[in-house]
């Protein structure tokens, strides 16, 4: 079983390149406050990851963050819309909207933004799956049961991933248009590092789903569980856990740290490819007519 779809134009799969998406996130509220974008850095900032290696760019007002203060959604769409008007004008690889929300998924798509990033998978706002469907747009949806992941471990993924999926593609939304995020992070107080272990482990377990694996887990505080360090200082660990990610089956990675993180994608993806080769003990060399085999 191979996974191979076309998003926006680009190719992604077990076949090729492992796509990167740049994170421009407008969100004050944000764990990670050296993350956040000053507006007059908008297009500077989007321009250097699209050079770094950026294939897709992710534009969010609204903090995730379990414990950030709530922000009402007419200040996400004063954040988000603006920013989006203004990429779409400066650049030309595909721009997503990071957001649960309906209205604002609405005005963004209408604004020049080409997917949606529903970290709730349609289990914030019902009318969500309907705006994917009538724009027929890629949709990135997060394992999630009844708030933004709500799964502990691979088994319980794969289960709610499952149940989105079939939502999705009953409301209308095609089936080659669905990217799946299994959760990585501390979206409940029930979460432990743990648990993001066993996924990133167990991505294989997703590929009966037969959609491309989204992974968010840059500077995630699973990191910070096991390195004992604040967002600042999760880059190595992040980049580490990206590249077992990928060589485990992701093929889209969402990250804050665009340049670091293309030389660590470039490298696993390699591996990846030469997974199932023979092993060396495996391997007989046969030396050609006319050659010394040599023994070390």
């Amino acid at each position: 079983m191979t996974i191979d779809v076309t998003i926006c134009g680009l190719r992604v799969g077990d076949n090729h390149p492992v796509r990167i998406m740049g994170v421009i996130n407008l969100s004050r509220e944000s764990f990670y406050k050296q993350s956040v974008v000053e507006p007059n850095l908008l297009i500077q900032t989007a321009e250097e990851m699209i050079h770094d290696g950026a294939d897709l760019i992710d534009i969010g007002g609204r903090s995730t963050w379990p414990l950030a203060p709530r922000i009402t959604t007419k200040e996400e769409e004063r954040r988000v819309i603006p920013a989006i008007k203004k990429l779409r004008d400066r650049v030309k690889i595909p721009l997503s909207i990071d957001t649960m929300h309906s209205q604002v998924a609405e005005r963004a798509l209408d604004a020049g933004a080409d997917m949606i990033n529903d970290v709730s998978g349609f289990t914030c706002d019902e009318k969500m799956k309907h705006v994917a469907a009538k724009h027929d747009c890629p949709t990135i949806l997060m394992a999630s049961k009844k708030q933004p992941g709500d799964v502990t471990g691979i088994t319980e993924t794969l289960s709610a991933l499952s149940n989105i999926i079939q939502t999705a593609e009953k409301a209308g939304v095609g089936s080659e248009r669905i990217i799946i995020d299994p959760a990585i992070g501390r979206w409940h107080e029930g979460r432990v590092a743990e648990d993001d272990i066993e996924i990133i482990n167990n991505l294989r377990r997703l590929k009966p789903l037969k959609k491309p694996i989204l992974i968010a887990l840059s500077r995630k505080s699973f990191i910070g569980d096991i390195l004992k360090k604040p967002p600042t200082e999760r880059l190595h660990g992040s980049i580490a856990a990206i590249a077992i990610a990928i060589y485990n089956g992701a093929h889209i990675i969402r990250t804050h740290d665009v340049t670091a993180t293309r030389d660590a994608v470039r490298m696993a993806e390699r591996l990846r490819q030469n997974k199932n080769q023979p092993k060396l003990e495996n391997y007989r060399y046969e030396p050609k007519v006319g050659e010394t085999r040599h023994t070390p």
